[in-house]
């Protein structure tokens, strides 16, 4: 099985990926805050976030296939939001599909210019409770094992039948294969916290060479903030 991590691209040497991870999660959150603020009639300001994001997406070196298979996905709860608001009109639902759009960009650059290590020591530097950050880890970590366990279960399936079962059949099949893997993943977890615990794990996932706070990172902080403080000014 391939798996598909969030961040792919993090392992590159753009500027961005330089930058300390609690520089980027505090940009990037500045500029998330300045996209969901824009007013709806706003279209200078819209163009402007739109061509810093395009300037970000250039200087991460993220290719932009990859950006817009990611945003594919949005598209469904774009359209679910413009059927369960019509009165907003379509001014308000541009509006609403280009905050959406520019919000997913930034954290795509965020999470693929950073490792995800990375991002869980910085949200734990930031004073993000320990259970949190632990449990984002666990849920990265093991989430495709669980994924992987799950086609493998499918595939035995597959292997043993011909052709489709009738719909109860299926269903009584799919209860007994999610009953299955609920043991099996409660038993996979016994054996590796047992693991974890014998290799002296203590509560934290540990970086290997972290990075450290530059000047690059003040610049980028302090261009974020004037870029986002310029555009509230200019409403």
């Amino acid at each position: 099985m391939r798996h598909n991590f969030i961040d792919r691209y993090s392992s590159l040497d753009s500027p961005l990926h330089t930058l300390e991870s609690r520089t980027k999660l505090l940009a990037f959150a500045i500029l998330i805050v300045g996209v969901l603020s824009i007013p709806t009639d706003a279209e200078a300001i819209f163009f402007s976030y739109l061509f810093a994001a395009a300037v970000l997406m250039g200087i991460s070196q993220i290719p932009l296939g990859y950006i817009m298979k990611r945003m594919v996905v949005l598209l469904p709860f774009i359209m679910l939001a413009a059927v369960a608001a019509p009165w907003k009109g379509y001014a308000g639902f541009g509006a609403l599909a280009v905050r959406a759009v520019l919000c997913l960009i930034l954290l795509i650059l965020l999470t693929n210019t950073t490792r995800f290590a990375e991002l869980l020591c910085g949200l734990r530097r930031f004073g993000f409770p320990q259970i949190v950050v632990i449990n984002l880890g666990f849920l990265y970590r093991y989430l495709f094992v669980l994924m992987e366990e799950a086609m493998r279960m499918k595939q035995a399936r597959d292997c043993r039948r011909v052709g489709r079962a009738p719909l109860t059949e299926e269903l009584r099949i799919l209860s007994s294969m999610l009953g299955t893997l609920l043991i099996r993943s409660f038993e996979r977890a016994e054996r590796m916290h047992s693991a974890m615990l014998s290799r002296g794990y203590s509560g934290d996932f540990p970086v290997v060479a972290p990075r450290r706070f530059s000047w690059h990172d003040i610049v980028f902080l302090a261009g974020t903030s004037a870029f986002v403080g310029a555009t509230i000014w200019a409403r």
